[in-house]
């Protein structure tokens, strides 16, 4: 009986045994062990020394790997769960190439990284000392800001030598914000180089820096007229037709306690120089003297350039004269330049220009009179006055 027991045990192991290699075998041939490849693993440089400092992103900045392991924990995996690393340990200033370690989950082995290496570059870290300089920004309409004060007045800049010789002033910037009498709070530091702009990769000490403005209500604003101011003439045979301006008014505000005591402003001068067809430039405004904001500064100037054609002596006529007086105009005839399309032009001549001045109301005497031009009915309204010099005659009656 003890015998039948002990075989029956020893083939129940058997059993186990057996259905134990073949389940191992069936789980290699459904899960078999293979190689995967991740792409586009971001490298991490390493602590660099405590006097270094690195630069930039190595290069390249991404690297791919291929590792070996199951399927089933392959296709749970992706390139977030390896972290790519390079060690700076003993690592000294300048560019070189290291090579990339690669932190892997369990049961997955490394194959190859793809590079092997990449390049890095560590510089030697510095310092200066160096100016600040308080900027206020944000101040809200209707308000001028007073002269900011900046506390402390220096701060010493950190960085890459290469950058921190640049360095030559730190901006301690203030957003002042919504309006009100004062404004004080923790600046924006920017270094800046010789040229005026930003440099990165900097801190400072120390980093909190302290700017105080005071801020002061404007006079009310007034709209005032924009004046285009032109300089040079269009191509011979052409005129200035029309000039607009977009907007034709802007919003003045003197500085506190002054007043507005002009009618325009004027823009800077618009060159027109040998045009032959329209000009439309945006054009800054000048600033009068004792003005704190102009909105806008800046305007659309439209200089429209037509056809001209000009008429030299045409005798000036006398209507209207009182009865009983002679009627004598010096000078007896003027010249008169004439804009439009080019073939309304083409097509006029001296005659079909009617160069007068009114007399009506006048007694006998002297007086000085605007001279007018009519145009011929077939023009339909196409043509325009540019010129007539003079512009004015004198009128004599007599007996």
């Amino acid at each position: 009986m003890g015998r039948l027991l002990n075989r029956d045990l020893g083939l129940q192991l058997l059993a186990v045994l057996v259905a134990l290699v073949l389940w191992v075998q069936a789980s290699a041939v459904g899960n078999p062990v293979a190689r995967f490849t991740f792409d586009a693993l971001t490298v991490t440089p390493g602590d660099a020394p405590a006097d270094l400092i690195v630069t930039g992103a190595p290069h390249p900045a991404k690297v791919n790997i291929t590792v070996s392991c199951r399927r089933r924990i392959a296709d749970k995996l992706s390139a977030k769960n390896f972290e790519a690393t390079v060690s700076l340990e003993g690592a000294r200033a300048g560019t070189a190439d290291y090579l990339v370690e690669v932190v892997l989950p369990p049961a997955v082995e490394l194959v190859e990284v793809s590079p092997a290496s990449v390049t890095v570059t560590i510089e030697r870290l510095a310092s200066a000392k160096v100016q600040v300089d308080p900027r206020v920004v944000g101040i809200p309409e209707g308000f001028v800001a007073g002269t900011p004060a900046v506390e402390p007045a220096m701060a010493t800049v950190h960085g890459p030598a290469s950058v921190v010789e640049q360095v030559m002033k730190v901006v301690a910037e203030l957003d002042v914000g919504a309006a009100g009498s004062s404004g004080s709070g923790k600046a924006r530091l920017i270094a800046l180089d010789g040229g005026g702009l930003p440099l990165s990769g900097v801190t400072f000490t120390p980093a909190d820096i302290v700017v105080t403005v005071s801020l002061s209500p404007l006079p009310a604003a007034e709209s005032i007229d924009v004046d285009p101011i032109l300089t040079g003439s269009p191509a011979s045979g052409y005129a200035v037709l029309r000039i607009t301006c977009n907007p034709d008014r802007v919003e003045v505000r003197p500085a506190p306690g002054g007043a507005i005591d002009f009618d325009h402003v004027a823009t800077v001068p618009v060159d027109i120089s040998g045009s032959t067809s329209d000009v439309r430039v945006l054009a800054d405004l000048v600033v009068p003297a004792g003005v704190v904001s102009v909105v806008p500064l800046q305007v659309e100037v439209v200089v429209e350039i037509g056809a001209s054609r000009g008429f030299l002596a045409l005798p000036v006529t006398v209507r209207n004269a009182p009865s009983g007086l002679t009627a004598t105009v010096s000078p007896l005839t003027v010249d008169v330049v004439v804009r439009g399309p080019r073939a309304l032009l083409d097509r006029l001549v001296p005659g079909d220009l009617a160069v007068w001045v009114d007399a009506t109301g006048r007694s006998a005497g002297q007086s000085t009179l605007t001279v007018n031009v009519d145009f011929p009915a077939w023009s339909e309204g196409r043509l325009s006055l540019s010129e007539v010099t003079p512009s004015q005659v004198t009128l004599l009656l007599g007996r």
